[in-house]
């Protein structure tokens, strides 16, 4: 059975140091913990374990074959399992932590069972504290929202237990979360191509980057 754990008000700052103690364990054990983000819950698992990966894909019944969203503590850690441009690397350090995903290609010597190697990596640092407390205490982990294919980005603990149940070891409850999507941006070719409008705007990363083309019309 799993248990779900207060991360917000009136949980102490022991219970939420206590918490994240839990979860970071139940990670590095093989499980699947889900947690509060700057948009919506995600449940999280050990990317460089094939088993926990497996159970995610069950619980979010997704097929091998889909490179799985890969979320980390840091930039640094992020450039451990990605290979980022110069444009990317600009992207990045301007607006991470934050709500944007950035599409690039995994490092050639990475042994994960996290789908095919010459797919598009889905990485971000997400800007929630209890959310970074846990991947710092992890590394680099897959972090994909609790919605099952279909769905909108889950806003309660309670709507994320109703779409993976006992599935998940623990819960993190940081309340009602704002929801929305993060943006996406490829950064796997020359140029950096906005391919899903987000929380953060076009307008808001042009304001960093110029050249951004936006693709998100023919996605």
């Amino acid at each position: 059975m799993s248990e779900t754990l207060l991360v917000s008000p009136p949980a102490s700052g022991s219970d939420v140091q206590q918490a994240v103690a839990k979860a970071i364990a139940a990670i590095s054990g093989g499980g699947l913990v889900v947690i509060p983000t700057d948009t919506s819950y995600a449940v999280v698992c050990d990317v460089f374990n094939s088993a926990a990966v497996t159970k995610l894909r069950m619980a979010k019944k997704q097929i091998a074959e889909i490179a799985l969203p890969i979320a980390a503590a840091s930039l640094d850690t992020i450039r451990g399992v990605a290979n980022f441009s110069v444009l990317a690397n600009d992207l990045a350090s301007a607006m991470w932590p934050g709500a944007l995903t950035i599409l690039t290609i995994a490092q050639d010597s990475l042994s994960w069972s996290n789908g095919p190697m010459d797919s598009a990596l889905a990485v971000r640092v997400p800007h929630h504290e209890t959310a970074l407390a846990v991947l710092a205490g992890v590394g680099p982990c897959v972090m994909t929202g609790t919605q099952q294919v279909g769905h909108g980005p889950v806003q309660t603990v309670e709507q994320a237990r109703a779409q993976l149940g006992d599935l998940v070891d623990f819960y993190l409850d940081g309340g009602e979360l704002a929801g929305g999507n993060s943006t996406v941006v490829d950064a796997t070719t020359n140029n950096l191509r906005l391919i899903r409008a987000g929380v953060i705007s076009l307008e808001h990363i042009r304001q960093v980057l110029p050249g951004v083309i936006d693709a998100s019309a023919t996605n």
